[in-house]
């Protein structure tokens, strides 16, 4: 016959081909045929484990297995379990290699067949023939015929069968895509809705008026009988904002509130985070907490990230309409759709009024700093014995004018004023009492120059200056000498060490009047005045007297 030039020598071989090409010639389909086949191994070679891959929709897959409880088909092929029986990287070697191998492995002697078909492998057998068993004289090329039948059969029926479950396929898929149709038609306007619905919301001009349009226009274009909103409260309370009245209408409720109440939706929306939506059919209705029908009442959450902030609640009790299979997904995004609008106008008006609260502080911050600012730098330039300027702000100011003279040729006059036998005063009376001295002494000459630019401060120790910028010698003489007598009318008691005959608390005053330019400095005049004091003091002092840069010189008679 056309086998006997090809199949292995051996009776065994001879009769095992024998049975499978009887039976598979009458065999009706894929399966038979691999049962069959397997069976016979079973008979023939006492086969412990084989098992079946192919390529179904471009992954390598399971078509049948042998093994201690019996023979397994499946179609559709089920995904390849890898195991250490039939690692898959053997089976992916044996597919790459395209080659019969029939080895040792382990404690068995195992055939691998891949299963080529055109050029093209589709498929691989493994087999596992026991030890006891005697194969010695056969090799992999005694099976190659069977690999090409098993070829031969798998690529017809798994072709004929693909085509099947895909016209099976396109039909369910035909009828379903129908029923997505229209039910796509039905939802289509609702998600419109709900699109409308939050953009209202987002142009809503508080969160009152946003709860207002949720509670209203969801009603309207959900087509649903009821519907109210709660916001959770500190101490597991709750609080209503906009609601349904039993009649229907939209009404403001927030004047309920209430302990979040122990009733059947609370763990599902509350204890469970991911549940959005609580749904119950032939339940009791519910206004203000009283019954007041039955019906389908759904409750859906709103949280914030993963904080529960609220619950929207609806039903049918007006209508009694049965809960449209759809509106529960279009319940869960209107949820959705409230929590993300109301978070993020709960923060605006928290960021608002935290913007606002931090204006405040910082305005009140700045004008702490203004205060504190000027504190500081009035300190920084006022005497702290005698509360008059002192001498870094002269210095600041002598400088300034100076320039500012010498730039408009104008007369610049200053007047050193020295306290008379003081440190006499001191050693008498104490320094406490000197302090004092110094202190009247500076409040009474302080007002004694009033015009526009002039400055009096103290100059260190006992000794004072007045600048008076603009002024001639005509003007700074008057100053000093209103000094002189200002001082003499304070009949202050001088020491009696100090040798004078007035017996009060005397000035010495120097003084000098010039108009700066670049051949003359501010320290030279500086000099001039402290010359002129020093005349003053060595003449006798409790007098003044004064230098003028054109050489003419005045003293107190």
């Amino acid at each position: 016959m056309f086998w006997e030039g090809h199949l292995a020598q051996t009776t065994h071989i001879q009769d095992f081909y024998d049975r499978v090409l009887n039976l598979t010639g009458k065999s009706h389909g894929l399966r038979t045929t691999c049962e069959q086949i397997c069976r016979n191994l079973l008979l023939s070679f006492s086969v412990e484990d084989a098992t079946l891959v192919v390529a179904y929709k471009s992954h390598w897959m399971t078509l049948l297995n042998v093994g201690k409880e019996g023979i397994h088909y499946f179609f559709p092929p089920v995904e390849y379990q890898d195991s250490d029986t039939f690692p898959f990287h053997q089976v992916t070697k044996a597919i790459r290699l395209k080659k019969c191998t029939l080895v040792d492995y382990k404690n068995v002697r195992r055939l691998t067949l891949p299963l080529e078909r055109r050029s093209q492998i589709i498929g691989c057998m493994i087999v596992d023939f026991p030890q006891n068993v005697d194969t010695s004289q056969l090799s992999a090329c005694d099976f190659r015929y069977l690999g090409a039948l098993l070829a031969s059969e798998l690529n017809a029926s798994m072709i004929d069968a693909i085509i099947q479950d895909e016209h099976s396929g396109r039909r369910i898929a035909e009828r379903e895509l129908q029923i997505r149709q229209h039910e796509q038609h039905n939802l289509q306007k609702q998600l419109q809705a709900l699109h409308d619905i939050s953009f209202k919301l987002w142009r809503a001009h508080s969160i009152d008026n946003m709860l207002f349009i949720a509670v209203d226009e969801a009603k309207k274009q959900l087509s649903i009988d009821r519907m109210a909103i709660f916001l959770f409260q500190p101490g597991n309370r709750m609080q209503g904002t906009y609601g349904t009245d039993i009649y229907g209408n939209t009404v403001n409720e927030q004047y309920f509130e209430s302990k979040i109440p122990d009733l059947w939706f609370a763990p599902h929306i509350l204890q469970q985070r991911g549940e959005y939506l609580a749904i119950e059919d032939n339940t009791p209705l519910y206004h203000n907490l009283k019954v007041v029908g039955f019906g389908w009442s759904a409750y859906i959450s709103l949280w914030d990230e993963d904080t529960p902030i609220g619950w929207i609640a609806c039903d049918n009790l007006l209508s009694g309409m049965p809960l449209p299979g759809h509106l529960h997904q279009l319940l869960k995004q209107f949820g959705f759709i409230v929590s993300q609008h109301l978070v993020r106008r709960q923060a605006e008006e928290k960021l608002i009024q935290l913007n606002t609260e931090l204006e405040l502080r910082v305005a009140e911050r700045t004008q702490a700093l203004q205060q504190a600012k000027d504190k500081l730098e009035k300190v920084s330039q006022e005497d702290p014995l005698t509360q008059v300027a002192n001498r870094r702000l002269f210095d600041e100011r002598f400088s300034e004018e100076w320039r500012r003279a010498e730039r408009h040729k104008l007369p610049l006059s200053l007047l050193i004023i020295d306290v008379d036998h003081f440190k006499e005063y001191n050693d008498s009376f104490g320094h406490a009492a000197g302090d004092q001295c110094l202190k009247t002494i500076a409040a009474t000459l302080a007002p004694i120059e009033r015009r526009a630019g002039a400055l009096f401060a103290r100059y260190g120790g006992e000794e004072f200056v007045l600048l008076l910028p603009g002024q001639d010698q005509q003007a700074a003489r008057y100053a000093a000498e209103h000094s002189l007598e200002a001082i003499r009318a304070l009949c202050i008691p001088s020491s009696p060490e100090n040798g004078s005959q007035a017996n009060i608390v005397t000035i010495s005053v120097g003084g000098c009047t010039v108009t700066p330019s670049p051949k003359s400095s501010a320290d030279a005049f500086f000099k001039l005045t402290d010359a002129a004091l020093y005349e003053a003091k060595s003449s006798g002092r409790n007098q003044v007297f004064m230098i003028s840069d054109d050489g003419s010189n005045y003293r107190t008679p």
